[in-house]
């Protein structure tokens, strides 16, 4: 018990949460960054384009313009997870009795609680791209944390980020 409590009082704590009943499927994938990715995903963006405007993509039929710039803002923003490794990513998922027609509850989504004692200060939870409405969307929320301090951030439609606005 001694060195649990040691333990958490070293660490910080961090609980993500999803509150979005329109989303489909109601999961997205995420990692908790050191630095924010928006920069990374600007220059990959700028190297899918520049590819994409030499040729070096090759054709592509019954690809609309459209759907490739869709199809190249998520693949961008999905290079901000290359090197992630796979024991650093989670799957957040929305609480089935959020869904249509449910009564909510007091819990929004399945339990997910992050703790690590890897120096505290600014994080960002950061999700792959996902389709929202038609359009590429993710989450890239800052968050302080703080040593001995357990932190909850809610992904909500309000802080969620058009990649078309990045």
């Amino acid at each position: 018990m001694e060195y649990s409590s040691h333990i958490q009082s070293e660490a910080w704590g961090l609980k993500p949460k999803l509150d979005m009943p329109e989303l489909f499927p109601p999961a997205v994938m995420f990692s908790i960054h050191d630095s924010d990715p928006r920069l990374k995903f600007k220059n990959s963006l700028g190297r899918l384009t520049e590819a994409k405007s030499h040729g070096k993509l090759g054709p592509l039929p019954d690809v609309t313009p459209s759907m490739m710039q869709q199809l190249t803002l998520r693949s961008a923003w999905d290079s901000v997870f290359h090197d992630v490794p796979g024991d650093r990513m989670g799957l957040l998922c929305q609480d089935s009795a959020l869904s249509a027609g449910a009564k909510p509850t007091n819990h929004m989504v399945h339990a997910v609680m992050i703790m690590s004692t890897e120096p505290a200060g600014k994080k960002w939870i950061v999700t792959r791209a996902t389709e929202f409405r038609g359009k590429s969307v993710c989450w890239c929320v800052p968050v302080d944390v703080e040593k001995g301090v357990r932190s909850e951030v809610v992904l909500t439609a309000e802080n969620m980020i058009s990649l078309e606005s990045v």
